[in-house]
């Protein structure tokens, strides 16, 4: 029992040191004549180290401590979820239903932030990306549609459904990959997005976890307590990083949607609820598990 509770606080501690320190960086990392990271930065330099200890750390207890639990107690952990774990599933996929409809109903802003200005010349984005772009929320919506029917389903045994709910969001984040680096192809700084990559491979490897009793994945417990602890960890990183800047920089709405842009706040609102309904399914499978 204690190594399961041990889980989670690990968690929550290092996700509040990765948001102070990525708030840290954001803050006064930056030179000001530039806007480039400042060489040598303490907590910069803090944040990656401990980002790497953590990552390593959710797989290395996740081997030690979960690795006993087979493919049939694995499926038993996403059943009998009680009222209150459910209740907060509910709320986190109608956070990611709300920020994908909102996404779609502003789709031309969005576009018009992919504009790129050449030596004077506006060049608009191709239909390709316009279609990608429309096609990642629409798969955001649908993931988020589904992560609430699995929420408000009986508590039923796993079944194909369970995979469906799982599969649609690994194909938002893989499409959503695509599009950041898209986005960032012409981005000499590399931190400035390589927080929220790993944070969308993260999320997607926790969703193909729970799904891997599809797929005869081999110990997919031991994936899936990595990856959903490494995804909480990323989030608190980077949406509390820009909180945290966003609070202290006493800056206004309009200089956070110039820093991230619209598309980088939805991004981040939906991350964020997906990583709160991956928590909450966590700490209910922990409950469940038989270790």
């Amino acid at each position: 029992m204690k190594r399961k509770w041990s889980y989670i606080l690990l968690l929550l501690l290092a996700g509040a040191g990765g948001a102070v320190l990525r708030g840290f960086s954001l803050l006064y990392g930056r030179e000001p004549e530039t806007g480039l990271p400042t060489a040598g930065y303490v907590p910069a330099a803090a944040l990656i180290a401990l980002t790497a200890v953590v990552i390593a750390a959710a797989f290395l207890l996740s081997r030690v401590w979960f690795g006993g639990v087979n493919d049939s107690s694995y499926e038993q952990m996403f059943e009998g979820a009680g009222v209150p774990e459910r209740l907060l599933r509910v709320l986190a996929a109608s956070g990611i239903v709300c920020g994908a409809g909102f996404a779609l109903a502003n789709l031309p802003y969005l576009l018009a932030e992919q504009t790129v200005n050449v030596n004077g010349e506006l060049l608009y984005p191709g239909l390709l990306v316009a279609a990608a772009l429309a096609a990642k929320w629409v798969l955001c919506l649908l993931s988020g549609v589904l992560l609430f029917i699995a929420a408000v389903r009986p508590n039923k045994p796993v079944t194909r459904l369970t995979g469906l709910c799982a599969t649609v969001p690994m194909f938002w984040c893989c499409l959503d990959l695509i599009l950041i680096y898209h986005e960032n192809s012409g981005n000499p700084v590399l931190s400035a997005y390589s927080y929220v990559l790993i944070l969308v491979i993260a999320v997607m490897a926790s969703f193909y976890s729970i799904g891997s009793f599809l797929y005869a994945a081999k110990s997919p417990a031991v994936r899936y307590f990595a990856a959903v602890g490494a995804a909480w960890y990323l989030a608190c990183t980077h949406i509390g990083g820009l909180a945290i800047w966003f609070a202290c920089s006493g800056a206004e709405t309009e200089l956070l949607l110039a820093q991230t842009g619209l598309g980088g706040v939805l991004r981040a609102a939906a991350y964020g609820f997906a990583a709160v309904y991956l928590l909450v399914t966590l700490i209910g499978s922990l409950r469940r598990a038989r270790l």
